[in-house]
This record gives structure tokens, sequence and C-alpha cells, in this order.
């Protein structure tokens, strides 16, 4: 009887694997069919904490059918990219995944950083679009807080409106086991299996893009096995060190990109194409696991009115979601073009194409495309100017350094002017430090920020902080960018951090007793030696208060 139990079990499950993708007839012009192509983004490789190298990858992408992948490997930015490169028929283009205190951000098209990127969020966000890159918010919503994004009034470029990652970690452990039993079977529809319609995160980037544009992915987040994330050492678990492997990644779902011609076979010029289609949101998502080929593009008629060209697959429903709000279903089924009626063309407008069959409580959309905007993102309306001065430090206050031992730093002071050379200690890791300090009897109780002019003889990061000894010598941060040229920052309280384990909003300035420029390896290397000079320290105060200096 455990036998035949056992056996019936066994075929029910047979029975009822996730279906294989649909196949549907298409009748899409060719030639944007051809301009159309099917990658994965947010791929690691064994480079940070990944299975295996890109050749390997590259393989497997093209087993399953796919044209591009954009590896985003962990790292600081500092190295430098590797040149695309096809391998296996396939295009590979090299990304980066930066971690800060807010969460991950990924950076495409991105010149080498002189400095490590990390640390706070914004900062990063600052970073990477200074040194010409395209950043997106990597798992933004996902249930490990360590990895979900923190900073939405940072100016992001894009987000994954879908991360594989984050799908599965909220599974039960009965559905992980059937998936689990699917996977041996079916490997891409059974990835799929775990995902749901990530509700949360889709309503964050409607929202979001009321304010502003914002191009949306969806990540594969494909480490070619389950193993530790590189935070906790990057391994690979033995047992489980293949699943779900690389190429089950890239079934599941695509990213696919609409260019102005097809790839050519040079590598530098395809990369360059696909990064504008990416830069401009001419990209959208399908999942592959339920049906394809899948297709949706907007275009325009000789007059000038857009169009939407489409994929429906049998009782699916083309929705358009304008300015967050779902429409009635404008198409059901078929293959075809949509044309906007005159009150379609107002506000931010971008498409989902829905079908029955699709997993997850709610439904994952089978195809969502990026917006159309027919209006400009409204910006934040700016606050009113507050009349305010400054209150200078006193002229020949006494700074002094803090390091760790082996660190090389000092001050040369000139009047309202300090230069503040350092040398950190080279070798290992092991908390190296300079800092630039003045003690203070206490910023005044109404000042807003802190106010400087801050240049380095090599590009930096310096962050700025209060200590206060009445909180246990708790210290609250916030970075700022040092370049070769003189140029005005501006700290305010407000968007002052913890720099320790405290939480919540700083004391009041009146209680801090020493304000601190440091360097540590949070922007830095071990050996890293540089310049920073520091000029005008002050604290701005409501206009009509004494302009008294600080002692």
């Amino acid at each position: 009887m455990t036998a035949t139990i056992v056996v019936a079990v066994f075929f029910f499950l047979l029975a009822t694997l996730p279906p294989l993708p649909a196949r549907l007839n298409v009748g899409i012009d060719p030639d944007l069919m051809r301009r159309t192509v099917r990658g994965a983004y947010h791929i690691h490789s064994s480079r940070s904490d990944g299975a295996a190298d890109k050749d390997a990858i590259a393989s497997a992408a093209s087993r399953a059918g796919l044209a591009f992948i954009i590896l985003t490997d962990h790292g600081d930015g500092t190295r430098v990219p590797d040149r695309p490169e096809y391998l296996h028929g396939v295009l590979c283009v090299d990304a980066v995944e930066i971690s800060t205190n807010g969460g991950h951000y990924v950076a495409l098209d991105m010149r080498p950083s002189p400095y490590p990127l990390g640390g706070e969020a914004e900062a990063v966000v600052e970073d990477v679009r200074r040194l010409g890159g395209f950043g997106i918010a990597a798992h933004p919503d996902s249930p490990r807080p360590q990895l979900a994004w923190s900073d939405w009034q940072a100016p992001i470029d894009g987000l994954e409106w879908l991360n594989a990652d984050s799908e599965w970690r909220d599974e039960s452990r009965l559905h992980l086991a059937r998936l689990l039993f699917d996977y041996m079977w079916r490997p891409g529809p059974a990835l799929a299996s775990a995902l749901d319609r990530p509700v949360t995160t889709l309503k964050r980037w409607d929202d979001l893009l009321q304010r502003r544009r914002i191009v949306a992915l969806a990540g594969v987040d494909a480490h070619g096995g389950i193993g530790r994330g590189m935070e906790e050492g990057g391994k690979r678990r033995p047992a489980l060190g293949t699943i779900p492997s690389y190429e089950a990644s890239f079934r599941s779902f695509s990213t696919r990109a609409a260019l102005d011609h097809p790839f050519t076979g040079q590598a530098p010029a395809d990369a360059a194409s696909l990064i504008s289609a990416i830069r401009n949101g001419h990209v959208f998502t399908a999942i592959d696991a339920i049906a394809g080929p899948a297709y949706i593009g907007i275009a325009s008629d000789p007059s000038g009115r857009p169009y939407v060209n489409y994929v429906v697959g049998d009782g699916g429903e083309l929705i358009m979601v304008r300015d967050g709000h779902d429409s009635l279903p404008l198409q059901e089924g078929g293959t075809g073009q949509y044309r906007f009626k005159d009150a379609d063309m107002t506000g931010v407008v971008r498409f989902e194409i829905r079908i029955p069959r699709a997993p997850g409580t709610p439904p994952v959309p089978w195809v969502v495309s990026n917006p159309v905007y027919f209006s400009q993102p409204s910006a934040e309306p700016p606050s009113s100017p507050v009349s305010e001065t400054v209150v200078p430090l006193a002229v020949g206050a006494a700074w002094h350094v803090e390091k760790d031992p082996q660190t090389e730093a000092s001050t040369t002071i000139s009047g309202e002017d300090v230069r503040f050379d350092y040398r950190l200690a080279s070798g290992s890791r092991r908390s190296q430090f300079a800092a630039a300090v003045i003690d203070l009897q206490g910023a005044p109780a109404d000042s807003t920020a802190i106010t400087f002019s801050i240049a380095a003889s090599r590009p930096a990061r310096v962050s700025v902080q209060l200590r206060y000894p009445d909180h246990g010598g708790a210290r609250w941060s916030r970075s700022v960018y040092a370049d070769v040229a003189l140029q005005e920052a501006r700290v305010p309280f407000e968007g002052m951090a913890p720099a320790d384990f405290q939480s919540g909003h700083a004391p009041n300035p009146s209680a801090a007793r020493s304000l601190l420029f440091v360097v540590d390896l949070t922007n830095a290397r071990p050996g890293d030696s540089n310049s920073i000079s520091i000029h005008r320290v002050g604290f701005t105060v409501p206009a009509a208060r004494s302009k008294s200096p600080i002692r």
C-alpha cells in the first residue's frame, strides 16, 4: 500500500507539472522582430559570488537562445570594465553591482571610479551619474532588509520591477519542495512558478514615474546555484550548487531590447546600441516560461500618432496603465496594433499583457513595457528659499588629526583654511582611517547646515561628521565629493545619517563637541594618500542672527 501511495503521488506530481511555454503565432513586422533582441540582465560570475566564469555563462545563454547577457558582479566601481565581446554568439556586457548603506545599485556603462564607491546610497547614485553610468536599484523590495533599496529620494535612473532572488524568498517550504521536484523535469517553468506580481514594487514605480523618468528592468539575479551572497562569503553550496542553473534562470524570463537596427556582430557597436536602448527605456520584460515569442513595442504612424504593436496569447489581455491606474482590456487575444485615442495621450502610460495561466498570487504579468511620456513628470515643487547667513569658525581655531596607529596624517592651518594630508596604512584592510578634527563648544542651536568649500589633489569622498560625547560619542555623518577644483559644499543636519550603530535623528547640533572630516575604507583603499583643502567652515543660521564666530 505504501508503494502504491508513493507511485500515485509521483504520477500526480508529474501530471501537475507547470505547463510548457505556449507557442504563439506571431504576425509582427519582421523588421521589428529582428531589431528586438532577447537577453538577461543581472548575472553573477565566479568573479564575485557566481558559480561559473563568463565563457560558461555565455554558453548557457546561447543554449537558452539569448542574444546578450549583462554581467553585474559585485564590486566597488574601481575595476576597469571588460570590453564587450561575443562568446558563443552571445554579446557579453560588463557592469557592476555596488553595495551601499541603503541597498544595492547596479551601474551600467560607467567609467572606473578613482576611489571605491560605497557608503551612503545617495552618494553612490551621485557618483555613478558623475562617472557617466546608468544606475539601477537592484531587488528594491527584497525580503532581506540589507538588500532592499531604502533611499527613494535619490535620483536613481532605473529599478528592478522583478527580481528572481526576491521572488523565491517569500515562498513556503512546501512550495519550494514542489518547485525542486518540478525543476528536475521542467526547470524554466518551475522557476517561473515562484513568481508573483510584485505589487509593492510596481506601485512604487508608478508613483515615482509621476516625478521623474525611471526605467524598469527584470533581474534574473543568476548565480548558477544556491549559496551565500557576497556579504556572506560568496560560496555555492555543493549539494545544490548547480540549482538553479544559469540556463534554467535564462529560460524563466528575459529582457527584450528594441534596437534602432539589428545587431551587427561588432561587439562595441552592438553594446552601445543595447545600452542606448536601456537608457531610453526601449526595453520590456517577458516571462518566457509562460509563453512566447513575446513582443510589445511603441511606434508612430506617418501622421505622428503612436500605436502599440503587440502579441497577446489566447485569453490574454492588453492593459494600459496610465498614472498608476489600469484601463479596461484594450485588446483580447491575437496579434496586432492598438492605436492611441486622443484620451489616451496624457500623463505617463505603460502596458502589461496579462494571461490567465500565469503563476502567482496575484498572477505575474506575462509582459511589462516601459512608459511612454505624453507629459513630463511633474518635479517636486521647489521649497521657498530661507533667508540665512553663515556663522564662521573663529580664525585660528585649533585643528588636530585622529587616525589609526599606522596611518600618517597632518593638518596645516592658514587663516580660515586647513590643508589635511594623509596616507592610509598599506597592507590588509584593518579599519584604516584619518580625520581632520576641530573641537567645538557646540554649533548654534538654530543652525541648519555645515557649509565650507573643499578641493583635493585627487578626486575623493570625505565623510563630514558631528560627534556627540553626551550620546556615547555617537557620530552623525554625510558624504561629500571633493574634486581637484575648489567647490562649495553644504551638509544639512536633517540629511545626516548615523555613522555608528545608533538610529534615529541627530541630536541638536548645539550638543556636538567635534566636527570631523574623515577618510576611511568606505571610499578609500589601504595605502591611499591625498591632500584635502577645506576653506571657510561655518554653520548656517537665520539671517537675523548674530554672526559672531564659533569658538
